[in-house]
């Protein structure tokens, strides 16, 4: 028993730091996509290139929150081979269907916000908007059914060539950009497509009818993914319509260096998710909870020492990461990591009511990021510009936790712990009446805790 305790004590640390290097390897890497491309290309490429990467921002909130965010919950109850097969088709569906929607918007109406794509531009988006959105399966679905070292393999495989790629063509257009972006990200989408095409177990049900009732759950996190897009992305939108699209790559481009910050971000949403949703089933609301408030005092304490050097070193820091083009503008990068803060708790205040089962806490900070978004921006962007645009996003936030605090309070209780099951139900739905131990975040597959139900005197797994 010292034993195992001795080697749990060990790994624990092992698996929490090759999260954060998996999360270095993503975050890192789009950071410094943008940092190259700022340096190689002029402003009005790079302008149509935060464009780009908005849009690939957009698919990405749908994905998190029609795949992941859902499955993340419910993967301990499933039976995990034909679950993660049928979430890869889904992810193939959906990557086909969006990258569309969104390389007709910006052939037919991108002239709006001042670049109409041409037919090789669109083109390009689409198959960018494509490969990506299945990379990102193939990483993201690892933490829930694999482990974090298969995520890590994934972006050791894309980020790496991608940054490479890029410092040796030097790209002088956005589409040039492109073709190095798809290249990279053509190992992982093809590993996402071989996952679509296994068959599944013939005790799961049909993988369409998997799908439904998997959307079905995810239907608020679905209705909110839009929202979190358009309160992220609309000053963006709104300075580069006010003032043109050299402002808005201005703007996106120093909040990208503040975006820094998701490699513990982005930890929330992948692998404390994952461990939470274990913790509440295992142990219970409670320690859930402590581990919560742990997180809040660490997460606080980082943030406080990242405004101290921005302060300190801002100018030097965007001078170094984009060149002197954008280094007197470096007090954006301060408002950008002042809202960041705030940010930060409401994205750990919607995780834990969600795993506590009240979805709708997330979906009202959205909307109330929406609104905030669009009266601060028609009440400071037409006159202060990034300035007021940077502005918007500190009231964004707030309005965010003052949303998710209120609809919070209107709910009534029942986010807690569910009554323990009596002995009678607990038999009729095959369980245990004495909790299971879980999986770490990522280690689903075999050991994942499942549901059965019973068929003609046979035990079942339930998709």
């Amino acid at each position: 028993m010292s034993r195992e305790r001795g080697l749990r004590s060990f790994l624990d640390p092992m698996r929490r730091f090759s999260s954060l290097l998996d999360q270095g390897l993503v975050s890192g890497g789009n950071f410094l996509t943008i940092a190259i491309c700022a340096h190689a290309l002029p402003l009005s490429e790079q302008g149509k290139f935060t464009y780009i990467f908005a849009s690939y921002m957009a698919l990405l909130l749908l994905n998190v929150a029609g795949i992941f965010q859902g499955a993340a919950v419910r993967a301990p109850t499933q039976e995990s081979d034909s679950y993660q097969t049928s979430l890869a088709r889904l992810q193939l569906l959906q990557a086909l269907l969006l990258a569309l929607a969104i390389c007709a918007v910006w052939f037919w109406a991108g002239a709006v916000f001042g670049w109409q794509a041409t037919a090789a531009e669109a083109g390009l988006l689409f198959a960018f908007l494509t490969v990506q959105q299945l990379a990102d399966f193939d990483r993201r679905s690892a933490y829930i059914f694999s482990g974090t070292r298969r995520a890590i393999y994934s972006s050791a495989i894309l980020y790496p060539i991608r940054i490479i790629g890029l410092l040796a063509v030097r790209p002088e257009t956005a589409s040039q950009a492109l073709l190095a972006l798809i290249i990279s990200a053509l190992v992982p989408a093809a590993i996402t497509l071989l996952r679509s095409g296994r068959s599944r177990a013939e005790i799961a049900q049909p993988w369409t009818t998997a799908i439904k009732s998997h959307l079905a759950y995810s239907r608020l996190f679905i209705a909110g993914a839009p929202l979190g897009w358009l309160w992220s992305y609309l000053p963006i939108f709104m300075l580069g319509i006010m003032h043109g699209k050299e402002q808005a790559a201005l703007l996106a481009s120093i909040r990208g260096i503040s975006n820094m910050a998701n490699v513990l971000m982005e930890q929330i949403e992948t692998k404390v998710a994952a461990d939470w949703a274990r913790l509440r089933h295992g142990e219970g609301g409670h320690a859930m909870v402590s581990a919560v408030s742990r997180l809040i005092r660490a997460g606080m304490a980082f943030w406080l020492l990242g405004m101290a050097v921005v302060l300190a070193f801002g100018r030097e820091i965007v001078a170094l990461v984009l060149g002197d083009l954008y280094a007197p503008h470096w007090h954006l990068l301060a408002i950008g990591w002042a809202g960041y803060g705030l940010y930060f708790l409401v994205r750990l205040f919607g995780i834990k009511h969600r795993t506590l089962g009240a979805n709708q806490v997330e979906f009202i900070g959205n909307l109330s990021g929406v609104l905030a978004a669009l009266a601060a921006g028609l009440a400071l962007i037409p006159a202060w510009g990034a300035t007021g645009a940077a502005w918007v996003y500190v009231a964004v936030a707030a309005a965010m936790m003052i949303g998710q605090v209120r609809i919070l309070g209107r709910v009534s209780n029942g986010h807690g712990d569910s009554p323990p099951p009596n002995h009678e139900t607990a038999i009729r739905h095959g369980r245990s009446l004495s909790p299971s131990p879980l999986p770490q975040a990522g280690e689903g597959g075999e050991g994942s805790l499942r549901e059965f139900h019973v068929n003609n005197g046979k035990i079942i797994a339930n998709e």
